[in-house]
């Protein structure tokens, strides 16, 4: 059984997936489900919209089947992949009929709340934990609650990340891939769950089959159906490694990009009382393309990048706070070519 679900079933998940998108990617297009090129785009062609119509169900059902066999817990990952389902059921409809923002935020801020509900001991245990470090003179019910609060917010902005980063191809199944394969790396380690494994082999398994269809030029979009669901997953790994207080911090170093990226921006847009709700293309990532720069000459810079994010993870369990300095002063450096203007890469 350890060689089938080791070997064999991720072999079959890739060619699963790879071999659906090719028929999904026909109909969307037959029923003109397609992101259409805007002013704001990064693509000049009409592109189906959908792919997470197939990756995340079946990386709910992939869970559930380590779940039977007793290789990932049932709890939490029951609840979660029930939310995850939730929460794809609701972006099907706003990638088929666009829903207003509103809603679909009140909805993952239900699934978001629910969520920590479950998890209402592990953020006590933590409270305290940071009580006893810091030496907190403080009331441990109110700081609980306080840090609930911190934490759903969090978690939510983790959620959004993903759908906000996904507008280049190529990027966020590469994004998916690279933390997948930190999380199998840290769990090898033995500084993670080894049920992190097990996840990390879905969600790599099934999206490298969807990056046959996803990398430039792109055949496929990933739509919301894909990014918020597939950002609640990762993003209910980092929660769970932070209440659990099980090296949170390495954990997040591997999707540093995305959130320094998608923190800047608004917090950028925000300065210049722009919406930050409203959608827009002032990612650092998309202006180099504007500038002239191809999809696949970003995507290979920010590739690099994230395979030494995975490295300064590792590194993290041996040099602690160092390598976080050294992982947020390689972000800034691709920010800051990727702000840049463009001459030789045109």
């Amino acid at each position: 059984m350890d060689i089938f679900l080791n070997i064999f079933f991720p072999f079959l998940l890739t060619g699963f997936i790879y071999i659906s998108l090719k028929p999904l990617i026909m109909y969307l297009t037959k029923i003109k489900v397609m992101d259409m090129p805007k002013k704001r785009s990064n693509h000049l062609i009409p592109t189906p919209k959908g792919a997470g119509l197939i990756i995340i169900p079946t990386i709910i059902v992939s869970i559930v089947f380590f779940i039977y066999f007793d290789l990932i817990n049932h709890e939490p990952w029951s609840i979660i992949c029930l939310l995850t389902f939730i929460l794809w059921v609701t972006c099907i409809f706003d990638d088929f009929y666009n829903l207003p923002s509103i809603p679909r935020l009140v909805i993952q801020g239900l699934c978001v709340f629910i969520a920590i509900k479950f998890l209402n001991d592990e953020i006590s245990n933590l409270a305290q934990a940071i009580i006893n470090v810091a030496n907190f003179d403080i009331n441990k019910e109110l700081f609980n609650y306080f840090l609930k609060v911190l934490i759903f917010f969090y978690w939510l902005w983790l959620v959004n990340l993903f759908n906000f980063m996904d507008g280049m191809d190529g990027i966020t199944g590469f994004q998916v891939c690279t933390f997948s394969m930190g999380i199998i790396v840290l769990s090898i380690f033995g500084s993670l769950p080894n049920e992190n494994s097990y996840i990390g082999i879905i969600l790599f398994s099934s999206f490298l089959g969807f990056l046959f269809w996803n990398k430039p030029p792109a055949k496929i979009f990933l739509g919301d159906s894909g990014s918020i669901p597939i950002g609640f997953l990762i993003s209910s790994i980092i929660i769970l490694s932070l209440v659990k207080q099980q090296n949170f911090i390495p954990t997040m170093i591997l999707i540093l990009f995305h959130f320094i990226d998608s923190t800047l921006t608004i917090c950028l847009r925000a300065l210049k009382n722009k919406n930050i709700f409203e959608a827009h293309s002032d990612h650092f990532y998309q202006k180099k393309i504007r500038s002239g720069s191809s999809h696949q000459k970003v995507l290979e810079k920010i590739n690099i990048v994230n395979i030494a994010l995975i490295v300064f993870s590792i590194l993290y369990l041996y040099l602690g706070v160092l390598s976080l300095v050294f992982s947020i002063l390689l972000v800034f450096k691709l920010l800051h070519w990727l702000n840049g203007k463009n001459e030789k890469y045109k």
